[in-house]
């Protein structure tokens, strides 16, 4: 082999991108350009078969790189779910402290009106039976149905009725003020 033939050979080498460690959207524009590089080759077998070689090579490497995030989202995913299962328990348990802590300060306050206390001062804290702020507390009848008020005691929320109109459009009915729109993609890891 001749220095020039040599040097054409790895030029043409060269013109090939590089196995690396690379992202998943280098290598999808390997394959691009690799498309590209078999249409330029035309009939020239030897070059097709190192093509063809790359091809394969990119194609085992893009396979490892989809396994690789395939695997990453099913770990994230996971975590996700330990964690949310980990905050409900937390949630719970200071849901349980809430319960726990108002039943003693109605314990507290009970304590502090049969005794006729207004302040006590502990080496810590002030404790005080004192009145609530705000307005004073609205008491309705508890038989009482909204439908017996008169109007000005009620209030009425207009929302549109999307089951209607879904149906509407669905049914071939031209809204103005509504339209179906095309469901999305999303990509499912099995």
């Amino acid at each position: 082999m001749t220095p020039s033939h040599s040097a054409e050979k790895n030029s043409s080498e060269n013109n090939l991108p590089q196995s690396r460690s690379r992202s998943l959207f280098s290598i999808g524009e390997d394959l691009e350009r690799l498309n590209e590089i078999l249409d330029e080759a035309g009939d020239d077998t030897q070059q097709q078969e190192l093509l063809n070689e790359w091809l394969q090579q990119l194609g085992t490497e893009r396979d490892r790189k989809l396994d690789g995030y395939a695997a990453l989202i099913s770990e994230m995913q996971a975590r996700a779910e330990a964690r949310k299962a980990e905050a409900q328990r937390l949630m719970e348990l200071a849901r349980a402290d809430e319960r726990r802590s108002q039943l003693l300060k109605e314990r507290l306050k009970w304590f502090f009106e049969s005794q006729q206390l207004k302040t006590i001062e502990t080496t810590r804290y002030r404790l005080s039976l004192s009145k609530n702020g705000g307005k004073a507390p609205l008491i309705l009848k508890p038989d009482l149905s909204p439908q017996q008020l008169p109007e000005r005691f009620t209030t009425t929320s207009i929302e549109p009725n999307t089951s209607a109109i879904r149906a509407a459009l669905e049914a071939g009915e031209s809204l103005d003020f509504a339209s179906l729109g095309d469901r999305g993609t999303s990509i499912r890891i099995k």
